[in-house]
Parts: C-alpha cells; structure tokens; sequence
C-alpha cells in the first residue's frame, strides 16, 4: 500500500497571494452602490462608514435611458415573455434573439 500524499496549505497560500496583492495595491475591490430610479445620475454608496448619497458620472447609461419607462416597460415585457437568466457564454450558448 501507498501513503497518501501530504496535505498542502492551500488555505494558507492563497491568504498570502491575496496580502500581497492588497500590499502592492493591487487587489481589486467594488463600491456597493444602488442606483435610485427617477433620479439620474444620483446613486447611493454603501461605504464601509454607511450608506451615502453620491453623483455617478462614468456609467455607460451616460444618458439615463436605463430608467427610462418605456425602456425598462419593454425589458420587463422581454423578461414576461422570455424569461431571465445569464445562460453562458455566446459561443456555446447562442445569441438571445432580442
């Protein structure tokens, strides 16, 4: 009979990958943020301190069409009809219709 292998601290080397990228700076991190429909370009962060309301000015909905009734009257019309989900990727997957 063989033994079995070592066991590896894998756990371990991951915590220290990931202090080193945050001591480089490196580590990417995401704001929580909540955009408030009707009311364009005004979000609210949720910061470490606490929510607080904040100007979004580098979103690709640059023109608000994103709360837009007719606009988001249609997606949920899609999503009636079609259903909702990511599927996965377009190559595997295919190109949804609408």
């Amino acid at each position: 009979m063989s033994k079995a292998p070592a066991t590896r601290n894998y756990t371990g080397y991951f915590d220290a990958a990931i202090a080193q990228l945050k001591a480089e700076r490196r580590y990417r991190s995401f704001v929580d943020l909540e955009r408030i429909a009707g009311r364009f370009p005004t979000a609210i962060w949720h910061s470490p301190d606490g929510p607080r309301e904040i100007t979004i000015w580098c979103s690709n909905d640059y023109l608000g069409m994103g709360q837009n009734r007719d606009v988001t009257r249609a997606m949920v019309e899609t999503a009636w009809r079609l259903g909702t989900g990511a599927g996965g990727t377009r190559n595997i997957s295919g190109n949804s219709h609408p």
